[in-house]
């Protein structure tokens, strides 16, 4: 791996890697290609990848989740520790390196989504997870109700335990149920005969292929956060917008909109999402774009940003 980790202070995370504990450490700007080569043969795996070029950083900031967070949990789950250089240029050591609950105010977590006014992170120690040998695609399509009802009725089947993924990609009036499952070359066939089976009790075409990994869709450009019995008519309503393609992170209601061709699309981000607004945060949900800043912090996380900005003397 050609990617270097800038120098940090002693206390700091070295680059490592833990096969025991299945964790690993590496720089922000790694890519999925990195992460990879510095597992080569060590039967491990890191699955949440949105981008197989962007690096970890860009994905982090992109979105919270990825379609393994279905089986997983989303980013902040999954990287357990930072290296993170402040504004002033120290370097600080966040979190440990095993997983760990936190308690009270969830620093790591704010830094982690407040892109780059409170500093940049060097390095993330991630969560790995054990790798089978097969990753299997399985794509059912249909009438979008049943396709959407379909995904329902996985989400509650207690197959969900052995599934990374359910998908629905949605584009235009067209709904694809898209089920991602890792296992030994030798469970495989398990996984195909049922879903084979449950896409026929539903009236679904199912196509199968091998995959070298988890899909890796893109950094979305909008990302919705709802409810998970919400997500998939909210992409519907979404996805009425000309050339929007989104994929629907069911088990998480989260929804990512990928916007046709532009390179600056920040005003269009502003359009596609200001409607939806005030019914995320009525549910408790919210929406961010990569493109766009973030809006402002409600009132209590209002003056910890205070404290931080007189601390660091931004303006």
């Amino acid at each position: 791996m050609n990617v270097v980790s800038a120098p940090v202070p002693a206390r700091a995370f070295a680059p490592f890697l833990d096969a025991i504990d299945g964790t690993l450490c590496v720089p922000a700007t790694a890519t999925a290609a990195d992460i990879g080569a510095r597992l080569a043969g060590q039967l491990l795996r890191f699955p949440l990848i949105l981008d197989l070029d962007a690096t970890l950083e860009e994905q982090v900031a992109a979105s919270g989740y990825a379609p393994a967070s279905s089986r997983f949990g989303p980013y902040c789950d999954n990287l357990m520790g930072m290296n993170w250089r402040l504004p002033g240029g120290r370097s600080v050591r966040i979190g440990e390196r095993v997983v760990k609950s936190t308690t009270g105010y969830d620093w790591f977590r704010f830094l982690l989504h407040t892109g780059r006014r409170f500093g940049q992170p060097l390095d993330y120690v991630i969560r790995l997870r054990p790798d089978c040998g097969t990753t299997g695609v399985f794509l059912m399509s249909g009438p979008g109700h049943d396709v959407e009802l379909s995904a329902g009725l996985l989400l509650r089947n207690s197959w969900m335990h052995w599934l990374d993924a359910v998908d629905v990609v949605v584009l235009g009036d067209q709904r694809t149920l898209r089920v991602t499952v890792h296992c030994p070359a030798e469970e495989q066939g398990i996984f195909e005969n049922y879903l084979g089976a449950f896409a026929a009790r539903q009236g679904l075409t199912l196509a199968t292929h091998q995959a070298a990994a988890m899909p890796a869709d893109g950094l979305p450009d909008v990302v919705f956060k709802t409810s998970p019995e919400r997500a998939l008519a909210l992409a519907g309503e979404i996805a009425r917008s000309v050339g929007v393609r989104c994929i629907v992170l069911c088990y998480h209601g989260v929804v990512h909109a990928y916007l046709p061709g532009a390179v600056d699309c920040s005003a269009q981000v502003q359009v596609l999402a200001e409607p939806y607004s005030a019914g995320l945060h009525a549910l408790g949900g919210d929406w961010h774009s990569r493109h766009v800043m973030p809006p402002a912090p409600a009132a209590d996380e209002a003056g910890w940003v205070a404290t931080l900005e007189k601390e660091f003397n931004l303006p």
